[in-house]
């Protein structure tokens, strides 16, 4: 988790472990505020990893900014998790895949190119979107020129990506792959800027496919 203040960043948390997030969240936002000497009343904001992602850990997210939003009377965003990863490459002109697994053959991704000229913003060439590494892969050869990735899901496909685009892929080491606080809380401001009166009651997970279970259910409902 980050706190910026306008354009300065007062405190970014990182913890990359297993442990339960529900147990770990509220302790770490009382320490973020604590260490940066922020109290609760002084939050304009707030903005949220919404997606795409881990169900359990979406949830968990988008409900403890809801209630922060709610409690203190102050706006929240959702921000997508893919441009998150890829505002993390800063490099003009350079395309940025960022990749998160999906499970059941498929990858969580979306393509952008930062641009070359200030502000240098990410403009997105494919959409947010859950496809299978082989769709991916034959698209990003049509580009013909070098990709960089990022994401945890190079964890699992970074030899299928080198065999497939050679050395068009571009992958970072692991702690440049993960999705920043201060990455999410760049972009939220500007969903703030642009809707400050916007709500916690539309702040809502972005799963990109129904989750397995809800998948199943309707699976059942059909054969019955």
């Amino acid at each position: 988790m980050a706190l910026l203040q306008e354009e300065t960043l007062l405190a970014d948390m990182t913890l990359n472990i297993k442990k339960t997030h529900s147990e770990r969240l509220m302790p770490l936002v009382d320490t973020l505020l604590t260490e940066s000497g922020t109290g609760r009343a002084d939050l304009g904001g707030v903005a949220v990893s919404a997606g795409p992602g881990s169900f359990t850990g979406l949830r968990i997210g988008v409900a403890t900014a809801r209630g922060l939003a709610q409690g203190l009377g102050i706006p929240a965003v959702p921000v997508c998790t893919l441009q998150a990863l890829a505002e993390t490459v800063p490099t003009p002109g350079t395309l940025v895949c960022p990749l998160l697994d999906a499970r059941r053959s498929q990858v969580y991704t979306a393509l952008y190119r930062r641009g070359w000229e200030e502000p240098f913003s990410l403009n997105s060439l494919v959409e947010p979107k859950a496809m299978s590494l082989a769709e991916l892969t034959a698209n990003l050869k049509a580009y013909e020129e070098p990709v960089v990735f990022t994401g945890e899901g190079l964890q699992s496909y970074s030899v299928v990506l080198k065999e497939a685009l050679g050395k068009h892929a571009i992958l970072p080491a692991a702690p440049f792959r993960l999705c920043r606080a201060a990455m999410v809380a760049l972009c939220g401001r500007a969903l703030l800027a642009a809707n400050p009166e916007a709500s916690y009651l539309e702040l809502l997970p972005s799963y990109l496919r129904r989750p397995e279970a809800e998948r199943k259910a309707a699976e059942k409902h059909y054969e019955a």
